[in-house]
């Protein structure tokens, strides 16, 4: 009895041995050491770095982008007209504006009589004398294409302003007449959502307002 006991407790102890022997003979994978060259740049983590990253810097927007097009329906010759179309247009989550154009109908407004513009200051201002000593009333235009000109007044009716041109002339001092055209205002409503408005929507829109039409433009920038 006593020999089978000590029989297990050797082969016990064997098979201990055995097992170890093994487990010092398992190979571990062999560390690499990789040659990083002198001139390459040394990563850092960012917690390591003495001064905060930079931002990225904004990305530019190519210069000539066209602008998005927008309809615009007019022309209203009254500004309320328009204003009740936009009202329209905005009860139906359409957002827009409304473009005020200044259109010159060729029609004569005035007469401007003027001295043309002088070779200075100076022989402005001697004519300017002159004429205020022959009782005219008139002023030295100080800017724009027409500076150094002196000028005698605006007139509604045709014939007095020639008369008093041909008046100025007899003076020996130079004058003419600028017809000054009437302008009238135009109205147009601009929309964005060009892809909402096709034909029906653009009939509700409208609402029956006539001379009305509607055309694919530019957006005006905001």
């Amino acid at each position: 009895m006593r020999w089978i006991f000590l029989t297990l407790v050797f082969g016990n102890l064997l098979l201990l041995a055995l097992f170890w022997q093994q487990q010092n003979k398992t190979e571990m994978a062999p560390v690499v050491a990789l040659d990083i060259p002198a001139n390459s740049r040394q990563l850092q983590l960012v917690q390591e770095l003495a001064e905060p990253l930079p931002a990225a810097a904004p990305r530019k927007v190519a210069n000539g982008e066209r602008q998005p097009l927008c309809y615009v329906a007019g022309p209203y010759a009254d500004e309320l007209d328009a204003r009740h179309l936009l009202a329209r247009a905005a009860a139906l989550s359409l957002s827009g504006r409304i473009n005020s154009v200044e259109i010159a109908t060729g029609e004569p407004a005035e007469y401007w009589v003027l001295v043309p513009p002088r070779a200075s200051r100076a022989e402005a201002i001697r004519v300017l004398r002159e004429l205020q000593q022959r009782s005219y009333d008139s002023y030295i235009v100080t800017q724009g294409d027409l500076a150094e000109a002196v000028s005698l007044g605006l007139f509604r009716n045709k014939e007095s302003a020639y008369r008093l041109q041909k008046t100025i002339e007899s003076y020996d001092i130079p004058a003419e007449v600028r017809v000054m055209n009437k302008a009238s205002r135009e109205y147009w409503v601009e929309i964005r959502e060009v892809a909402q408005l096709n034909d029906r929507m653009r009939e509700r829109i409208q609402a029956g307002d006539v001379g009305i039409s509607w055309e694919l433009v530019e957006c005006k920038s905001r």
